[in-house]
Parts: structure tokens; C-alpha cells; sequence
């Protein structure tokens, strides 16, 4: 069963396999993981850009899949768009989780304040207005939704999650948005330097 050519299975051909692995069928499971592995790889690759972890990622799906064949429902959806949902959802949890793991973004991470005396940032400094010129020269070139949040946080120095709630959005969007944006604008800084 296992050198079955599965390239050209139909979706009622996938929906068949599945309630043989509903019961538990090893072999039914061995052509769905020698079909959806290489796939799924590609997929979770552009997702996480990691050889090792989309690896993990297609393990860990093809896991999901044997232990929760019992949801599959035919009628519903082909088995690819529900086994890619499953590695889809994965990766998004593994990307936020590590997220959850990163440092907070501050202005010092596009310009780093170590030439300011960390009694003087309290208190006015030139550096800090400098900044926010240059944060306001190039405010344009940002997207409506990280714009707002840039103003929020750096212009009106309000906490995360007031702009959150100010915002209607949730607190991780604040917290990608800006960096997304922080990275626009390095990049708009840096290339008017030159």
C-alpha cells in the first residue's frame, strides 16, 4: 500500500485514506505523511525561514493530524487545506511565542543613546528632539495603522497598552506594528544619511 502513487488522488481519495487512519490505519497515515512531508516542509519553511524548525513544525502537524484524524471532516474541506490550517496555526504559535520572548522595542533601538548621559535623558536633551524630528520627517512614509501607533508611542509617549486600547487592537499588534515600522523607519534614516 505504501508505494501507492498518491500524485494524483482525488479529494474523495484523501477522504477515504483519513477514515482509515480515523481507525487508527498505519499504512493509510504512511501515504499521508509521505505525500504531505516535502509539501509541508516548503510551507512551513516560508513561514518560520528555519530548515531545523520547519522540520519540527511538519512533525509536529503531521502529529496534530494522526491524533486528532477523528475532526477531519470531509464535507467541510479537502484534507490539504485542513492539514495546512493545522501547520499554519502551528507556526503562527511558535512565532508568537518567541515574539512573547523578544525585548520590547525602544526608540534606542534605532538610535542608540549611548552617546547621551543616562542622567540627561530624563531631562531635556537635544538628541531626544532630534529624534523625534527625524521620526516626524519620515512619518509619511509609514502606512496609516503603524503610523498612528509610531505618533502614539514615540510623539505622545503613551504606554503599549494604552495605544492598545486607544487603538481598539490588541496589545501584539501595538507591539508588531511598531516594530515593523521601527524597521521602515532605520531604514528611511539610514538611506538619508548617506
Amino acid at each position: 500500500m505504501s508505494n501507492v502513487d498518491t500524485q494524483n488522488f482525488s479529494k474523495s481519495d484523501w477522504a477515504s485514506c483519513m477514515e482509515r487512519v480515523k481507525q487508527q490505519d498505519k499504512q493509510a497515515f504512511a501515504l499521508v505523511f509521505k505525500h504531505f512531508s516535502p509539501r509541508l516542509k516548503q510551507f512551513t519553511y516560508r513561514h518560520v525561514g528555519n530548515e531545523q524548525v520547519a522540520m519540527e513544525m511538519v512533525q509536529e502537524t503531521l502529529a496534530t493530524v494522526w491524533q486528532k484524524s477523528a475532526l477531519f471532516n470531509s464535507e467541510k474541506s479537502s484534507l490539504s487545506t485542513w492539514i495546512f490550517t493545522i501547520a499554519r496555526n502551528l507556526c503562527f504559535d511558535m512565532l508568537r511565542r518567541q515574539k512573547g520572548r523578544d525585548q520590547h522595542i525602544h526608540s534606542e533601538d534605532i538610535w542608540p543613546n549611548d552617546y547621551c548621559p543616562p542622567d540627561m535623558v530624563e531631562h531635556y536633551s537635544p538628541e531626544a528632539d532630534r529624534m523625534k524630528e527625524q521620526v516626524v520627517k519620515f512619518l509619511d512614509t509609514l502606512p496609516e495603522a503603524q503610523r498612528k501607533v509610531v505618533q502614539a508611542v514615540y510623539l505622545e509617549d503613551l504606554p503599549h497598552q494604552q495605544v492598545a486600547d486607544m487603538l481598539d487592537i490588541p496589545l501584539g499588534t501595538v507591539k508588531s506594528r511598531l516594530r515593523l515600522a521601527v524597521e521602515k523607519l532605520r531604514i528611511s534614516i539610514e538611506a538619508d544619511k548617506l
